[in-house]
């Protein structure tokens, strides 16, 4: 095993000198192969190969904060030159060590230490790096990106791991990251903006439905590629790398008592060992077989040209009753069968399309020309050309498909003829194509075209907008059933190929309601509730009361749940019927939850609402309305129950998920107060004079008002 030598400064030497060194270094143990280092881009796909890269290639851009250009080939502003040759011998150093397979943030870090020199007035070289100028890199870290930490992490592991042992600057660093940890920013993570964020990250049931639909009923090639995708990311909780590495021979079975079962050798991209995943029902075995035997039977012509490139990298793939062509002139025609296309390639194609390049010459063989050529003569191009054109559709890393697995083209299932999923355009059987997640992602919605699998088929939203899901949707999807059918979180983690299972909770959809009836069933071991308000205090009341512990005391008081538009209700209707009417927010069995959008939605809507209504009879009582003032006591209790609500819900100090309940109301409504009011009005009779009782209030409204009724 190659032993990594690390560069080292020299006490006694200059910055100036240790960094001429340290460059010196970099380029003696330069670790890419087929790079130049005077170039500003460097092509580094072969040096760490990632999940299902296929045909992706890995760039590095040597490019400053100042290049504001979208054009990914061509650099605009570079690097300083004072300080391109120790950016480049400090990543060249980095991969060569850890071998990163995301590299990108320490490119970003280098161009934020080359802004953070210049903004300061200082020549842009590492060696008058200083703390202060670190910290106004780590300013502009929290300026322009959106997970600054793990950046600042990065800057600060370059000073600690790469400026200080080079001793490039003239005294030593002593700098931390002053950017304080926050949760990683996830394109997975749920929405906690939306107002319903047990559903922002799920994929809506009527586009599930039409997906099967055009599973089973569409012809389309296109369609039914896009398809046999999703039955396999609906088979089990997958990322899409891991469904696009599959190998051909995926599937696995085993005998159980029950009978023989199917599964798919799995292997998980994020550290988890590899694995099987078994099929959940005899209806889903089918689909997956099904599935899988298309896919296999689809891209066997492709598959069988990839191994032929896999042992003869520098010679075309022929197909059988054309090996006679090698090396020979060959018409249209004969192009046309060798890569697999079912119709004559049209002459003004021919060098356009697929670089071919004409020997002059022509053929009056008839065989060796479409059917249709009325003329008698065909042109002749050079075998060559046909030649460099489709092996250079190949990248460097092939044969290799994934990095991981080290699984190679013609293993894979989901390597596939050229142009499968492009309807427009015609199959090249013999000329294999990796299908990326880009390419399904634009198939399930995101093609900025706007030509999906769903607006091919006619299907879309029931209000008529685009249909559209993201590959990483059904990963969503299955883990929130999971979670609904209370799987374990352990059980979870596994099936979804998790390392750890802190993760589950980024894909945790379900409304906290399912927690609690969760947590009452299964014990709260895995994801313990916290309390809040005057259930805190009840709580603590029925622990010292009846001597139990604080989680038997919650699962006492929790009781039966169901959710209201309100919150969550904790009444047991199954004992007495609610004693409420419609008044959630006087009731002390009702719960709000911290950091649920839609609870603080509705507290601010109720607050709005009664705010209003008493403006409206406080302006009645002034301009002395009869009647006016039953109505502001009515709405001011209101008012301030809500505003205790909104407090406690907008209160930083409580942590998100946190059940919180109001106290009692010092005189509470209920159904037996209504019944009781209801016969006092009856009593009253219908010729008492409402308004008059404003000036001289009678015993039959004072008992009203102390019950809390006006």
């Amino acid at each position: 095993m190659r032993t990594i030598v690390h560069f080292v400064g020299r006490d006694d030497s200059s910055a100036q000198e240790n960094l001429k060194r340290y460059v010196e270094h970099a380029r003696t143990n330069f670790p890419f192969i087929d790079v130049d280092w005077e170039d500003n881009v460097w092509d580094i796909t072969t040096y760490v190969i990632g999940r299902a890269q296929g045909r992706t290639r890995k760039l590095a851009y040597f490019k400053s904060l100042r290049d504001m250009s979208d054009n990914k080939k061509i650099i605009q502003v570079p690097l300083d030159s004072n300080f391109m040759d120790f950016a480049k011998s400090a990543f060249s150093e980095v991969m060569r060590r850890l071998r990163l397979v995301e590299y990108n943030r320490h490119l970003s870090a280098l161009r934020i230490i080359e802004q953070a020199l210049i903004n300061a007035k200082l020549e842009p070289c590492i060696t008058k790096l200083t703390p202060l100028v670190l910290d106004s890199a780590a300013q502009l870290i929290r300026e322009k990106y959106p997970d600054p930490w793990a950046m600042g992490r990065v800057l600060e592991r370059i000073v600690t791991e790469i400026i200080n042992p080079a001793r490039l600057t003239p005294v030593l660093l002593e700098w931390r990251s002053p950017v304080q940890y926050q949760a990683p920013v996830r394109n997975d993570r749920i929405s906690t903006t939306d107002c319903d964020k047990s559903t922002s990250r799920l994929p809506s049931l009527e586009s599930i439905l039409a997906l099967a639909s055009i599973h089973h009923n569409s012809k389309s090639m296109p369609d039914k590629v896009a398809t046999a995708f999703v039955s396999l990311a609906m088979y089990a909780p997958s990322r899409s790398s891991e469904i696009l590495s599959l190998p051909v021979n995926c599937i696995r079975h085993a005998d159980t008592k029950d009978g023989p079962i199917l599964g798919i050798a799995w292997a998980p991209a994020k550290g988890a060992m590899p694995m099987t995943k078994f099929a959940a029902s005899d209806e889903f075995e089918a689909v997956i077989e099904s599935t899988i035997s298309y896919l296999t039977d689809l891209g066997a012509p492709a598959r069988k040209a990839a191994q032929w490139y896999a042992n003869n990298p520098s010679d075309l793939y022929l197909p059988p009753g054309t090996e006679h062509l090698r090396g020979m002139p060959i018409t249209l025609q004969e192009v046309s069968q060798i890569l697999g296309k079912e119709t004559a390639i049209q002459t003004s194609h021919a060098k356009r399309g697929y670089g071919l390049a004409a020997t002059g010459e022509v053929t009056r063989d008839r065989s060796r020309m479409p059917d249709s050529r009325k003329t008698g003569i065909a042109p002749l191009y050079t075998f060559d050309s046909l030649e460099k054109y489709v092996l250079g559709k190949l990248p460097a890393i092939f044969p290799i498909l994934d990095g991981h697995t080290k699984i190679k083209w013609h293993e894979a299932l989901f390597v596939l003829p050229t142009n499968v999923l492009r309807p427009d355009g015609e199959t090249l059987l013999y000329v294999p194509s990796p299908i990326s997640t880009n390419q399904i992602n634009h198939q399930l919605g995101t093609n900025p075209n706007g030509i999906t699998v769903f607006s091919r088929n006619g299907k879309a939203n029931p209000d008529g907008s685009p249909m559209g899901i993201s590959t990483h949707a059904f990963r969503h999807l299955l883990n929130t059933l999971a979670q609904s059918k209370h799987l374990s979180e352990a059980l979870i983690a596994f099936w979804s190929g998790r390392k750890s299972v802190k993760h589950n909770e980024w894909y945790d959809h379900l409304p906290q309601e399912a927690f609690i009836e969760a947590y009452l069933k299964l014990g709260g071991a895995d994801k313990p509730l916290q309390v809040g308000g005057h259930l805190d205090l009840k709580l603590r009341s029925i622990e010292v009361t009846h001597g139990l512990t604080r989680e038997q005391a919650l699962k006492l008081e929790l009781g039966a749940t169901h959710r209201t538009r309100y919150g969550i209700c904790r009444h047991d209707h199954a004992l007495t019927p609610c004693p409420k009417d419609k008044d959630c927010a006087n009731c002390s069995e009702h719960t709000f939850v911290k950091g649920d959008q839609r609870h603080r939605d509705e507290a601010e809507f109720q607050f709005e609402m009664h705010e209003k209504a008493v403006a409206d009879a406080q302006k009645a009582v002034d301009e002395g309305e009869p009647g006016a003032a039953r109505w502001l006591r009515l709405h001011q209790p209101k008012l301030s129950r809500w505003k205790l609500v909104l407090e406690m819900l907008n209160d930083p100090s409580i942590s998100d998920g946190t059940l919180l309940t109001l106290p009692p109301p010092d005189q509470p409504q209920s159904k037996a107060g209504l019944a009781e009011a209801v016969r006092i009005i009856n009593q009253a009779g219908p010729g008492t004079n409402i308004a008059g009782a404003e000036t001289e209030t009678d015993t039959d409204e004072k008992l009203l008002l102390e019950m809390g009724f006006f």
